[in-house]
């Protein structure tokens, strides 16, 4: 079961969202938008109240997660826009099912996985113990950085899904597989690269190397704003996808 939500008026944009927040991270972000656009949030496996059954995937599998909701929804295609992790999904779609693909956006996005050299002490200690295949180390590191995910609901004091850091750890384990390095030439459709200045979590250079290898990319570097470009500069960002989306069908 996929949690989603649609609203606005216009051609469908769906929007897709990092990898450890849920569909709440576009909230003011889509108000921009819904004036062109129809809207689509979801929440992705793992992720807010969207339920599959606990397994291990990869980005690739996350894309056809997307491609199976534009057809639960009746849409033949649809604009997409990927944000952090949301964006390596986004790239994967694009590779996967260019023919359900209009205009393509790309943000504060890499074309590798998040390397331990560019993260916070603790996180890269959880990405080694992933790449090392020690899942035991990996739990273990997580339940520390991350208590609240098995604490109890404040508003009912129930327990929360004991599920919740096992899904962060399936997350985790995708954005270590991902590498789309030397393919994103295979991309058909028009790209916006949006980059914040002063990402500190994915430079932009990165941003700079991705859209060198799409065929059909541009670049908006945001001036004033790190990583949730989305949320520091909402208003200046939809209006320049907004423009270049309305040539991208």
């Amino acid at each position: 079961m996929t949690s989603y939500r649609a609203e606005g008026t216009g051609p469908p944009l769906v929007l897709l969202h990092g990898l450890q927040v849920g569909q709440e991270l576009f909230n003011q972000l889509r108000l921009h938008l819904e004036s062109a656009f129809t809207v689509i949030t979801y929440d992705q496996r793992d992720r807010g109240n969207t339920r599959f059954e606990p397994s291990a995937y990869t980005t690739d599998d996350l894309a056809d997660d997307l491609a199976l909701l534009l057809e639960a929804l009746g849409l033949s295609r649809a604009h997409v826009l990927g944000a952090s992790f949301g964006g390596m999904v986004a790239q994967a779609f694009a590779l996967r099912h260019a023919d359900l693909l209009d205009g393509l956006v790309l943000g504060a996005t890499s074309q590798a996985p998040f390397r331990p050299e560019r993260v916070a002490a603790p996180v890269a200690e959880l990405l080694r113990a992933l790449e090392n295949g020690n899942e035991e180390h990996a739990r273990a590191l997580l339940a520390r950085m991350a208590p609240a995910a098995t604490s109890t609901s404040a508003d009912s004091g129930a327990p929360r899904s004991p599920d919740r850091n096992e899904g962060l750890i399936r997350r985790f384990a995708a954005a270590r597989s991902f590498d789309t390095r030397g393919h994103l030439g295979d991309i058909t459709a028009e790209t916006l690269v949006v980059h914040g200045r002063h990402d500190a979590v994915v430079p932009v250079v990165d941003a700079l190397s991705m859209a060198g290898e799409v065929p059909r990319a541009e670049v908006l570097v945001l001036a004033g704003c790190g990583h949730t470009w989305e949320n520091e500069r909402p208003a200046r960002a939809a209006a320049a996808i907004t423009c270049f989306l309305a040539d991208a069908r």
